[in-house]
């Protein structure tokens, strides 16, 4: 027993050590981490793209090409907003300098219309120069979609009972300040038909005696009168119940 005992408090004595070097690189890493984290400047971007979407909607709202775009940003340090009104701001669109020093110093906000291109994204740089003695940038993209025509089909696996259905068509993105900017088309199995005053509702009216298992094809599309190239489309292929 005498022996066992010894035996343990030798393992005790050679693990102390390597304990306290265990604890010892963690507090400094976390130091090191915090210190880090308390000095190094961060830039808060916000971009608001201004053009079409319903009033329902909630979600982001995404630039197509030709959209104008808001952005501004802040420069975070150690908690506070940095005072960057004697600071050289740099902006770049796809590397190209959009905004230097002659301009005029610490110029926070930017407003541009998405050029036309095939990319998916347009690129923003921010270049602060000279903040406490160094230069600090920040790369932002900004998604580019296109314009969209949405169908509002209530009806579970397309399938709808004879009788009257009613679709309500939605656009999204698209660069009008208002809808009389749109022109709206509706097709049924390939032949336009009868619209209400509303051109953004279709009332579908199928009669009784249609069979079962009938398919019906509506489609709609919207085009900006203003902008030839600028339009989107929405197909549904529904089935009678």
């Amino acid at each position: 027993m005498k022996t066992q005992m010894k035996n343990n408090s030798t393992l005790r004595k050679f693990d102390l050590p390597k304990l306290s070097l265990s604890v010892i690189f963690v507090f400094a890493f976390l130091f090191l981490h915090f210190v880090d984290a308390q000095t190094k400047p961060e830039f808060l971007v916000t971009w608001q793209a201004q053009n079409y979407v319903p009033d329902w909607y909630q979600g982001k709202i995404l630039p197509i090409s030709g959209t104008p775009v808001n952005i501004s940003f802040e420069l975070i340090d150690n908690g506070e907003i940095a005072d960057l009104s004697k600071i050289t701001i740099r902006w770049y669109v796809n590397d190209k300098l959009v905004i230097n020093e002659n301009n005029g110093l610490g110029i926070k906000n930017l407003k541009i219309n998405i050029p036309d291109s095939n990319g998916m994204q347009t690129e923003i740089r921010i270049v602060v120069l000279d903040y406490l003695e160094s230069m600090i940038d920040k790369l932002v993209y900004i998604p580019v979609v296109g314009p969209e025509a949405v169908i509002n089909a209530p009806y579970a696996d397309e399938k709808i009972k004879t009788g009257s259905s009613i679709f309500e068509l939605s656009p999204f993105f698209f660069n009008i300040n208002n809808l009389s900017n749109l022109s709206v088309s509706w097709l049924m199995n390939g032949q336009k038909p009868t619209t209400a005053d509303n051109p953004y509702v279709f009332n579908l009216n199928v009669g009784s005696e249609t069979p079962s298992g009938t398919k019906i094809n509506i489609s709609a599309s919207i085009k900006n009168i203003l902008k030839e190239f600028e339009s989107a489309s929405q197909n549904l292929n529904l089935v009678i119940k």
